[in-house]
């Protein structure tokens, strides 16, 4: 029998979506790359003093969780892609165009890929590909849920080292999967707002 909902987003999202690509955009439509680097350093930052995160409902990061279970599975889904890669540059990265998603300068440093290394950025697929070949995917969900279920009880999980590879590994992640989103998808703010039609016009680009 098909699975109706390869990706795990019933509770969150569009159930029946097959492309990865339109997870990543129900993904940073529910919350934008700005939003979840701040959640999941929070995360660790808390599962790590045993401090109790208090700044969303535990109802709400229940739900997080599931957001970035799902994106984990569609980057696992697209590690053998390679979608639009090119050589990065410095003047890429003063462009938000080449990855932001919003015409309000406001929101360009969110956007901006800060855990990604310039071959990364240029090569946001490979990052899927490296990452599942050091750590398969139920681990990392099982180390994503681990940091959560800490960061929401009143004690710390032993292992800074676990704690920060998490980390930085899901941001890497979630970057990549933001950059892919931008140039294959329609989240750039330029494919947001142009499409160009055969006949020469132009439309309003749909929002994915």
């Amino acid at each position: 029998m098909k699975n109706k909902d390869p990706f795990c987003m019933r509770g969150w999202g569009r159930e029946g979506i097959t492309d990865p690509i339109e997870v990543f955009a129900e993904i940073f439509s529910y919350m934008d790359m700005g939003g979840w680097r701040r959640l999941i350093t929070k995360m660790a930052a808390h599962a790590l003093s045993g401090s109790i995160y208090r700044r969303r409902a535990p109802g709400d990061v229940l739900v997080d969780m599931k957001v970035v279970r799902s994106a984990l599975m569609a980057a696992y889904a697209l590690q053998g892609a390679t979608g639009k890669d090119r050589a990065a540059t410095g003047q890429d990265l003063c462009c938000p165009g080449s990855y932001g998603t919003d015409k309000d300068q406001r929101r360009h440093w969110d956007d901006f890929p800060r855990n990604l290394s310039f071959k990364e950025y240029g090569h946001p697929y490979s990052v899927f590909k490296k990452r599942f070949r050091k750590r398969p995917l139920s681990h990392w969900i099982n180390d994503w849920e681990q940091l959560v279920t800490a960061a929401l009880n009143p004690c710390n999980l032993d292992g800074e080292r676990l704690v920060l590879r998490t980390r930085t590994g899901l941001l890497k992640l979630l970057e990549a999967a933001h950059v892919a989103w931008t140039r294959d998808g329609n989240g750039g703010f330029i494919k947001q707002h142009i499409a160009q039609q055969p006949n020469g016009q132009t439309k309003p680009a749909p929002a994915s």
